[in-house]
């Protein structure tokens, strides 16, 4: 799996599964899928950062959900159809953590060439490029090839990388109104 933020074009080519958010495309190292489904009831979990919708049960393994669009920072959308969950795997100390995100649409695979990748732009202002491995030139578009590691981090894996924790301290409602 690809996660050097200064990765060098030749070490970032492989096969990409690319997909929507709006209109703009997104490629992840197939390294890092396990499995592409449609979006099942999702349970919500209470004080948890925004961009995370809940948990699923997935075949017997709970799995935490995080919308991708809300990571980005990008308006909510209602699910569709073609809105699809990616199950991606992660490799903790003592185990493997799976993560879904939500997608827009799922593309395809695509075999991305050295060639036709470029290192994350430089924009010369302080804008968050962490997210980004690198910028391909495939089939006449351009697709955003995600660093995953810097893409989960901040949902906060804790030991096993399970449960998402919240992103601001707790305040029982009883001690704030007997202050």
């Amino acid at each position: 799996m690809v996660d050097d933020l200064k990765a060098e074009p030749s070490d970032m080519e492989g096969k990409y599964l690319t997909f929507n958010l709006m209109n703009e495309f997104y490629g992840v190292s197939v390294d890092w899928i396990l499995q592409i489904i449609a979006i099942p009831d999702i349970t919500k979990i209470p004080k948890t950062p925004h961009f995370v919708k809940g948990v699923i049960n997935l075949r017997g393994k709970i799995i935490p959900v995080i919308d991708l669009r809300l990571r980005f920072k990008l308006p909510e959308q209602e699910y569709n159809e073609r809105t699809s969950i990616v199950i991606i795997k992660i490799k903790a100390e003592k185990s493997e953590v799976f993560i879904g995100i939500i997608v827009d649409k799922v593309l395809e695979v695509l075999d991305i060439h050295a060639s036709q990748i470029e290192p994350a732009p430089a924009f010369g202002v302080d804008l968050d490029t962490r997210f980004i491995l690198g910028m391909a030139k495939v089939k006449n578009l351009v697709v955003t090839l995600l660093n995953m590691n810097e893409v989960l981090t901040g949902i906060a894996l804790q030991a096993e990388g399970v449960i998402p924790v919240r992103n601001e301290e707790f305040k029982c409602p009883m001690q704030q109104a007997n202050n």
